[in-house]
């Protein structure tokens, strides 16, 4: 598999799509480890800039980021996701 240099806009939209399609939203969340292995594979530089790109969203306010190391989607903000996706996803 060769590993390919992405932005940090296709990383955040690749996070955000990968949470929209698993429905997690609000009841239902996802690891930070288990989002970081699945993205780290696909990208030259590993999980540091995939946790930078995450924290980034989490002030954005674009997921929400738990206590128990778990992030899911804003519900509220939706319609934001879904342009922010449609834009940076390649």
């Amino acid at each position: 598999m060769v590993k390919k240099a992405f932005s940090d806009n296709q990383i955040k939209a690749d996070v955000l799509n990968r949470l929209v399609n698993s429905n997690a939203f609000g009841a239902y969340h996802i690891p930070i480890d288990q989002m970081r292995s699945f993205i780290q594979n696909k990208i030259k530089r590993n999980g540091k800039k995939v946790t930078n790109c995450i924290n980034e969203l989490a002030k954005q306010g674009l997921i929400v980021k738990t206590s128990r190391y778990t992030i899911y989607a804003d519900p509220t903000r939706l319609d934001e996701i879904f342009a922010y996706i449609d834009k940076n996803l390649v």
